[in-house]
């Protein structure tokens, strides 16, 4: 009795010693792999793994190498995989993982799994000799394996450097290698493998194996060297990066080409003919002067209204503490339409009624009351609005060249995608890759952008020298990501090839942008607009006092318009010396002069549409981290294919 007993302690103790040198509460106690060779690299596998659960679990996790992209350029292909338990597969990691069981149900003792599929591992890379290299066992098993088989048939092929079977054993003999233990090491001493060879269809040769003692992460290579041509038919690495190198170029110059083509025959620009005027354009107030300037409503276009209503008569402005204003409605302005003869956008009149809404004449507007009754949203709608007016006999462009426009300037992220198809158009395209497309799409969209307001507001801006450079900027980057790319992929790198499609793609971008041609009326309104603005940036003081002395008010007839333009500043210094008396609409505590009106325009501009955007009440709460169980794979396996390892769960 207590020789029984001090047995079942020693075991006991044994088994706790192996739980706490392993962390793990199972292990595997026969591990039989069988492998059939494919001359065509293709091999078929069986394993059959017989776990022992000391604690519950619902099953375990095998995980199979699959991506050898930095040894051979080529991603492994498992096909026909079947398992005797229940399972759900994913790619974790460069490895194909099976999760087996089920979540709903438990096992403890001893557990039996079958799984077998083929694996396809491409054609081989060496120049001298073909290679079977397999990790029979995989060294990435987080438990002990007690007992291990394997048997390896390898297919007999007919070679000149050998004729027969036996022949053929010979060489299998005097070439094949196997180690075991942790991955690295280079012997083997818990492994023993015997050859065998048998008749039976053709011939055959087996290496077969047992292993016993395999810890944690132990496992057992084997690696033979065959006759080079010995593989045939195998899966070849595809790699499209030649033809790309000639389609790549030759698309991106017949794109350019064709977009050049576009624009010299439907989307040339005459020149503007700039006059000085001394009134401005033709019944457009400041708010559509703004927008057909640089094509776009801004929140200055539109809050240059109020100095315009100002000035007409429609309402008084006066400044508090803290830049804030109050604004007196003097007039409605269906009122002043009717008594000024004078045909108001109906946009425009909905501008003025939002913000003074609910305010009968003589009635003061406050920004808090801007805010309650949400002004902010008619500006937004004064701006679509003001877009929507210039349509049909009014339209800006010429609508043909609205769609060749829209069409190139799609186009032009196609060099950008050829660009990188030609570095990357292989088996196996590394992150590297991903990272060009993802580049190409930024440096797109950031062309468009970027020559978009440049020609914008070609017309507007002294010098173009500056914006032009910073144009140029993203080219250069898109270049160098290609160069750094293909270098970092094939040790060297093609400039020219590089360039082609980053040159190419701005190229299209900018014409895309300047295919849009301005409409007969589009033509004559800018022009109209450019000799006002002429008269405001080069006006002589000599003409300018004369303006003056027929006109005392002319700085404040001008000030919407020059506000608009980007020249309040410079209409405001040519006022400097001259005295300019306080306008009727205006009532401050500062001293008042033009210099201090034109800052309180860009002061107004920024604080009105600010103070129009309604508060929001809801608050934020903090979030919660997201997360959730799933599968995990193990870091690296021995030296050749498969292998891997596993784990319960």
């Amino acid at each position: 009795m207590k020789k029984a007993f001090a047995i079942m302690m020693v075991l006991f103790v044994g088994t706790i010693c192996v739980f706490a040198a392993y962390g793990v509460d199972y292990y595997i106690e026969n591990y039989d792999v069988e492998i059939v060779v494919g001359n065509d690299a293709v091999h078929y596998i069986t394993e059959t793994i017989d776990v022992y659960f000391e604690g519950p679990h619902h099953g375990i996790v095998r995980e199979i190498p699959i991506d050898y992209s930095e040894y051979n350029g080529m991603k492994v292909r498992v096909r026909d995989l079947s398992c005797s338990d229940p399972y759900e597969t994913n790619e974790d990691n460069g490895y194909l993982v099976m999760q087996i069981g089920s979540s709903s149900k438990t096992y403890k003792g001893a557990k039996r799994y079958e799984i077998s599929y083929s694996y396809d591992v491409g054609a081989d890379t060496f120049d001298d000799y073909d290679e079977f290299y397999m990790n029979v066992i995989g060294h990435d098993w987080e438990c002990e394996i007690k007992h291990a088989t394997f048997a390896v048939y390898l297919p007999y092929v007919e070679s000149d450097t050998f004729t027969d079977l036996n022949a053929f054993g010979d060489w299998v003999y005097d070439y094949t290698w196997f180690t075991d233990g942790r991955y690295g090491n280079g012997y083997a001493d818990k492994t023993e493998v015997y050859l065998y060879q048998f008749e039976e269809e053709g011939g055959w040769l087996l290496l077969e194996g047992e292993s016993y003692g395999l810890g944690p992460y132990e496992g057992v290579t084997l690696r033979t060297e065959l006759p080079e041509g010995w593989y045939q038919g195998a899966r070849q690495r595809w790699d499209y990066r030649g033809i790309m190198s000639i389609i790549s170029p030759v698309v991106t110059i017949v794109l350019v080409a064709l977009a050049m083509l576009v624009w010299a025959t439907y989307g040339k620009d005459s020149i503007p003919i700039i006059v000085a005027r001394f009134t401005a354009p033709d019944d457009m107030s400041p708010l559509m002067v703004g927008y057909v300037a640089d094509s776009s409503v801004d929140d200055k276009d539109v809050i240059s209204m109020l100095f315009y209503w100002a000035d007409q008569g429609l309402l008084t402005i006066e400044e508090k503490k803290g830049d804030k204003y109050e604004f007196t409605k003097l007039m409605d302005i269906m009122d002043y339409a009717v008594k000024s003869g004078k045909n108001i956008p109906l946009h425009e009149i909905k501008l003025f009624n939002g913000f003074f809404k609910g305010c009968e004449v003589g009635d003061t507007m406050t920004f808090s009351k801007l805010e309650k009754n949400g002004f902010y949203d008619t500006i937004v709608d004064t701006k679509l609005k003001t877009r929507l007016f210039f349509r049909k006999d009014k339209a800006l462009l010429d609508r043909k060249s609205i769609g060749f426009s829209v069409l190139f300037a799609l186009l032009s992220f196609v060099p950008l995608v050829l660009g990188t198809l030609r570095i990357g158009l292989y088996e196996f395209a590394p992150d590297v890759v991903f990272f060009a497309f993802a580049l190409s799409l930024f440096v797109f969209l950031i062309n468009l952008a970027l020559f978009d307001l440049l020609f914008k507001r070609w017309y507007l801006r002294k010098s173009n020298v500056f914006m032009s450079i910073v144009c140029a900027i993203p080219t250069l980057i898109m270049a160098a990501a290609f160069i750094g790319v293909e270098g970092d992929i094939t040790g060297t790198a093609n400039f020219s090839q590089c360039l082609v499609p980053a040159l190419g793609s701005a190229l299209m971008a900018f014409f895309g942008i300047i295919i849009e041609k301005r409409s007969a009326y589009g033509d004559k309104v800018l022009e109209q607009i450019l000799g006002y603005r002429e008269f405001i940036d080069k006006v002589e003081i000599d003409k300018l006092k004369m303006m003056i002395d027929e006109d005392p008010s002319l700085y404040f007839h001008v000030l919407s318009y020059a506000v608009v333009l980007g020249l309040e500043d410079k209409w405001a210094k040519k006022f400097d010396g001259m005295i300019v008396p306080q306008p009727s609409w205006y009532r401050g505590y500062n001293a008042f002069d033009v210099y201090y009106m034109s800052r309180m325009a860009n002061r107004m501009y920024h604080t009105i549409p600010a103070a129009s955007i309604p508060k929001s009440s809801a608050s934020g709460s903090a979030g919660s981290r997201a997360g959730g169980s799933g599968f995990h794979s193990s870091g690296f396996s021995g030296g050749g294919f498969g292998g891997g390892g596993g784990h319960a769960w």
